[in-house]
């Protein structure tokens, strides 16, 4: 992994971890399909304004559309809508913590459907990250406070669901969009899973209820942000790196949740938090075989 790709990936944990605070802001106030369907509208709207000022980007649409169209709903809409009905139940951090589940699956797809190979030091990271995310979870499997506002095993399943989601998009980017700018696929996958949310959000907007500034202003981020800019950047990292090694981003961003909670809702940083965030950080070093002699020498 090149210092750029890494400076990407660290970018992107930011980005993503941004998005589970603004599930639970905005979605008690949209309902779980408006605020999904919004979500990709806005972020489908930013994307084309990449595809009409370059002729290329346009191409790369027309020549892939089909794949793109499987794209826009393994990747973005039906995860997105999945994580909407989860958070009506599941706080911010939970829903971060089930949402590093998917490298492994990641892992699981690429090696079983598309012989892509994965070496020992990869396998034990990955093992080593879900330990650490098992860490960060424990209060919730096994009793505390985060059993009483996570609990429920359908919502759950719900975000696991949008994990298979995630995970088979970016094997497909992987092996059917090689030829295609990142650029491109963010913008044909979001254009297209936008036009079949659209009626969506049209459908199920909450006419004639007051939406407060924070709700809006979170789901246009979120479509902005997290979903537009940030599956650019995945996108340019599953080319460069792999689904599997760009997907266990997701490991990283359960710190980043815990980090916000501290410093942006006054939540205590307890003894499982930092072991498992420190065992998270090992994993991932592993399974994305970094090397800081390499990094230091570049």
């Amino acid at each position: 992994m090149s210092n750029r790709d890494l400076i990407i990936f660290v970018t992107l944990s930011f980005m993503w971890s941004l998005s589970f605070i603004f599930y639970r802001v905005g979605v008690p106030e949209f309902g779980s399909l408006a605020f999904a369907s919004l979500r990709v509208v806005f972020a489908g709207l930013v994307m084309l304004v990449f595809v009409l000022l370059s002729p290329k980007n346009r191409q790369g649409v027309r020549e892939n559309w089909k794949v793109l169209a499987l794209v826009g709903l393994f990747s973005a809409a039906i995860p997105f809508v999945l994580f909407s009905f989860s958070a009506r139940s599941i706080n911010a951090g939970v829903l971060a913590v089930l949402n590093a589940s998917v490298p492994m699956m990641s892992g699981f797809i690429a090696s079983t459907f598309f012989k892509d190979k994965l070496s020992r030091k990869q396998i034990l990271g990955l093992v080593i990250g879900v330990i650490g995310v098992i860490i960060l979870m424990s209060e919730s499997l096994f009793g505390g406070q985060g059993a009483e506002s996570g609990s429920g095993l359908l919502p759950m399943g719900y975000a696991l669901l949008a994990c298979v989601g995630y995970a088979l998009g970016a094997n497909i980017t992987r092996n059917y969009l090689f030829n295609v700018s990142p650029v491109a696929i963010t913008a044909g996958s979001l254009i297209i899973a936008s036009v079949i949310m659209l009626p969506i959000a049209l459908y199920e907007f909450p006419y004639g209820k007051s939406i407060s500034l924070n709700a809006w202003v979170s789901v246009i981020c979120i479509g902005v942000f997290s979903t537009a800019i940030a599956l650019i950047f995945m996108n340019q990292l599953i080319k460069s790196i792999g689904p599997m090694r760009a997907t266990s981003i997701t490991l990283v961003i359960p710190i980043f949740a815990i980090i916000f909670g501290y410093l942006l809702l006054g939540e205590a940083l307890d003894t499982p938090a930092i072991i498992g965030s420190m065992v998270i950080l090992f994993g991932t070093y592993l399974s994305l075989e970094l090397s800081f002699k390499k990094m230091l020498k570049s």
